[in-house]
């Protein structure tokens, strides 16, 4: 599958993106595609105008809109910023809305403290929805960030493990809906 992974955060000491790292690492070692869209790289600015209605879109937003619409997928990495998903995250994903139609997306949410980024989670599934994505219900939280990595390697098995299974649980959730939309291409 192509799939998309956001890293959600434009912050200069973003542990969130070491998350978002992994979480590519990962689906690539298990033999998908993986397009990395960091905000914090994009940079977009404040949004204005919606990527269709912008009079003369720049090459990194119309790679963005391909990168999303030919996607199988997305995995969206977020910290909890004031109980809620990072203002960077929305800016950049708002410049895009038909991209997102019936894709699956799986939320996960980053905290340095111990509730994982629950209110980040919650808040990005309701996002994903308006979007009409089709969300994965169970997001994965990542409590304690600052005690998962040691130089850029994940180290904490009980993660890993949760990881994983998040990460299984996403794709299969995609390979249903590609096999709804190839049976009704069928039919």
């Amino acid at each position: 599958m192509k799939l998309v992974v956001v890293s959600g955060s434009a912050r200069p000491q973003r542990q969130s993106h070491q998350v978002a790292l992994e979480v590519g690492r990962r689906l690539e070692e298990k033999g998908h595609s993986v397009h990395l869209l960091d905000v914090r790289e994009l940079n977009f600015p404040l949004l204005e105008n919606t990527f269709d209605k912008t009079p003369n879109p720049s090459d990194l937003m119309k790679e963005t809109s391909a990168a999303i619409a030919q996607s199988d997928g997305l995995v969206m990495v977020s910290p909890e910023h004031n109980g809620s998903y990072s203002g960077a995250l929305k800016n950049t994903l708002d410049y895009f809305y038909k991209e997102y139609f019936h894709k699956p997306f799986g939320i996960v949410a980053v905290s340095a403290g111990m509730l994982g980024g629950i209110n980040a989670a919650k808040s990005l599934q309701h996002y994903a929805l308006t979007l009409n994505g089709i969300v994965l219900p169970n997001a994965l939280l990542t409590p304690k960030v600052q005690t998962l990595f040691q130089d850029g390697q994940l180290t904490d098995a009980a993660y890993a493990g949760r990881l994983d299974k998040f990460l299984e649980d996403f794709l299969w959730l995609g390979q249903a809906i590609q096999a709804t939309q190839v049976n009704q291409v069928l039919h």
